[in-house]
């Protein structure tokens, strides 16, 4: 059986006092490694903003490369958000395994990174851009911005609520990893929240976060 180092990252201390978030993660970890053959030895749980100066990561790296563990993730932005520093690590003696993508060569996962990098920076400066154009229009910001926002955050929560009871019969059947959940729910014919046909392992992880967020477990 092979060891493994799990490394579970939250951006705020409330999500991490609490467990908010991190059960999602903890529960596509786990059962990874339960039915691939991997034995945890540690899981970190860092609370802190990809921003900032991570230890809770170093520290994971440094115990991989100690005691030759395989460093895992649940997805690729939990263990950073920029292509240098993800490249970083693909390239250190410390072997990653990524649950989202647990096939990904080397070379895919630093295409992932570019991606994911390149289309936050594209949402980021369109989001000013329409800030900067509706502010010139004379648009109030805020307050009807904040109420859509909760309007759509109670209906995915109703949403995550109605499919709970299906989530635990797939547990039940030994239907566990988001790629797995995936394809029943799309087997199923069943649309995601925004209406979409097909299931994906990341809208998989959304709605198991949003489940988590609302104290419904589906884990062990």
């Amino acid at each position: 059986m092979k060891q493994a180092i799990a490394y579970y990252r939250v951006s705020t201390r409330k999500q991490g006092k609490g467990g908010l978030g991190l059960k999602a993660q903890e529960f596509v970890v786990r059962n990874y490694c339960k039915y691939n053959d991997f034995d945890i030895v540690n899981e970190i749980i860092e609370v802190k903003s990809t921003r900032k100066f991570r230890n809770g990561l170093q520290d994971a790296l440094e115990q991989c490369k100690i005691h030759k563990c395989t460093f895992i993730a649940a997805r690729l932005d939990r263990m950073g958000r920029d292509v240098e520093e993800i490249a970083a690590i693909i390239k250190s003696e410390v072997e990653v395994l990524i649950v989202d993508t647990p096939n990904a060569s080397d070379f895919l996962l630093h295409i992932q990174a570019a991606v994911a990098q390149d289309t936050r920076d594209r949402i980021s400066i369109n989001t000013r851009n329409a800030l900067a154009l509706a502010k010139r229009k004379g648009v109030v910001l805020g307050k009807n911005g904040k109420a859509l926002a909760e309007k759509n955050k109670r209906a995915a929560e109703n949403f995550a609520i109605k499919l709970s009871p299906l989530l635990m019969r797939f547990k039940e059947k030994g239907i566990t990893t988001v790629r797995a959940i995936a394809k029943e729910l799309n087997k199923k014919r069943i649309k995601t929240f925004r209406g979409e046909g097909r299931w994906h392992p990341t809208t998989v992880h959304t709605l198991l976060n949003r489940l988590n967020n609302i104290s419904i477990t589906i884990t062990a």
